[in-house]
């Protein structure tokens, strides 16, 4: 697209590192910790800061309440707009253990030179999801001061990390503002460094925790070994046999041939993959088998097994109860609420005394491959990057992504950014200024194509 009204792109990108890493410092060092793990005062703080951010690039910005916490909700108008598009992005983070971290404390950012990335920017929400929704921010401005004819709305969520529960209050709140041509999400991950990509599906899940209680109290083993129930062998076994079964599985879409050709250019690399998520044993080692299972099947999980002693050393006991939690995750066409009926009813048939609590589930989602905003998306990533997307699949969960669709009653797309070594909800989580410019370049190339 060479010069356009947005100016000399490159300088204004380049320009930007000093905004963005004292925007995204004081974003991350508010403890936006997901509800429920802390009180809600410090997400309220970032929603505040949040705000004023906003308000500072240019933008029309209020908090919007709901039963939970609030969003922030930023509006980039023009009079005569030729398209307007919602940015989606998050403000809460998963909980950050210090003595998991390299960094003394997770929520004090550090900046360390990279040869390859520039700078990287390191703390707690850093990736997931501040760095990306700022690159949005920047680009939003700089289309709204050079007068382009386009709306932007910046949305912020505060309660992604435990499934969006009030979120849909918020859209129906401000439907009539929020009404739109097309969602952007940036909330998701390129499979490689090298390689840009964009998702055109999300995963949904179903999480549960198992409990059976067979006593009273805790035995001893010499004496009641044998006869007594063990709860916590039993929820093993039953872990197995649902791991074994066919039941999660009805409903998988296989992917289609054009999809599995962007999952083979993606630029996957099993090396890196390991080396990113510190993995050093793996289901299997088979390139194009780890992409159909991360991206296109459905799993089921353990996250873990109490009861009994949890104490160092053995204590010949049998235990009276344990609980096992559990998840899956489903892709598009598959329903979580008819997994749920079929879960209760395995359990039952496998073991009736194991009790049942549905602790929550997201729907998953099949994005747009085609149309005009996703070859705006196309289009900008290759002139950002050097190098055209391929469209893969996300493993991961987005509650907000199909209540936008629903509500809105328009498209989600993603733009992602982020990247596996980048540790989304892991410790030593980091963005770099390599992929903020990628992201802020990109952003403003796809509002400018709306635009015409």
């Amino acid at each position: 697209m060479g010069e356009s009204k947005v100016g000399t792109l490159v300088d204004e990108v380049e320009g930007s590192e000093p905004w963005f890493r004292e925007r995204l410092r004081t974003l991350v060092e508010h403890k936006t910790v997901s509800p429920g793990a802390t009180d809600d005062a410090a997400i309220r703080a970032g929603a505040h800061a949040a705000l004023e951010i906003m308000k500072e690039a240019g933008a029309q910005a209020e908090l919007v309440e709901c039963s939970g916490t609030p969003s922030v909700l930023a509006r980039f108008r023009h009079p005569s707009p030729r398209a307007h598009v919602v940015v989606y992005n998050h403000l809460d983070v998963q909980p950050a253990d210090p003595s998991l971290w390299t960094q003394a404390d997770p929520f004090t950012m550090e900046v360390e030179a990279h040869p390859d990335r520039e700078w990287l920017y390191e703390a707690r929400g850093s990736t997931d999801d501040k760095g990306p929704g700022l690159c949005a921010v920047r680009a939003a401005s700089w289309i709204a001061r050079r007068g382009l004819p386009i709306d932007v709305t910046i949305l912020w969520e505060t309660e992604e990390e435990i499934g969006s529960p009030n979120f849909g209050e918020v859209v129906r709140a401000r439907r009539d503002v929020l009404a739109c041509d097309a969602v952007i999400v940036s909330d998701t991950i390129w499979p490689s460094d090298g390689q840009p990509a964009i998702s055109t599906g999300l995963r949904g899940s179903l999480q549960a925790i198992l409990r059976l209680r067979t006593g009273g109290k805790n035995t001893h083993s010499g004496l009641t070994g044998g006869a007594a129930r063990n709860p916590v062998r039993e929820l093993a076994a039953l872990s197995t046999a649902i791991d074994r079964a066919r039941f999660w599985h009805e409903g998988v879409v296989p992917p289609s041939p054009e999809e599995l050709q962007g999952f083979l250019g993606s630029g996957f690399d099993l090396e890196y993959f390991k080396s990113a998520h510190d993995l050093s044993l793996l289901e299997t080692e088979v390139p194009l088998e780890i992409m159909l299972r991360i991206w296109a099947r459905p799993t089921f999980e353990v996250h873990g097994l109490s009861g009994g002693h949890m104490g160092p050393g053995v204590k010949t006991i049998v235990p009276n109860e344990a609980e096992l939690k559990v998840s899956f995750r489903l892709v598009p066409e598959q329903d979580p609420r008819a997994l749920a009926e079929r879960l209760a009813q395995f359990v039952r048939a496998t073991n009736p005394d194991v009790e049942v609590e549905l602790s929550g589930y997201l729907e998953p989602y099949r994005g747009p491959s085609q149309g005009r905003v996703h070859d705006a998306i196309v289009a900008a990533m290759t002139e950002a990057t050097g190098r055209a997307p391929v469209t893969v699949r996300e493993g991961g969960s987005i509650g907000a992504v199909p209540i936008l669709a629903e509500e809105l009653g328009v498209p989600v797309h993603f733009l992602p950014l982020s990247l596996p070594e980048h540790g989304y909800h892991a410790p030593n989580e980091r963005f770099d200024w390599k992929q903020a410019k990628v992201g802020m370049t990109t952003f403003t190339r796809v509002f400018e194509r709306l635009a015409q």
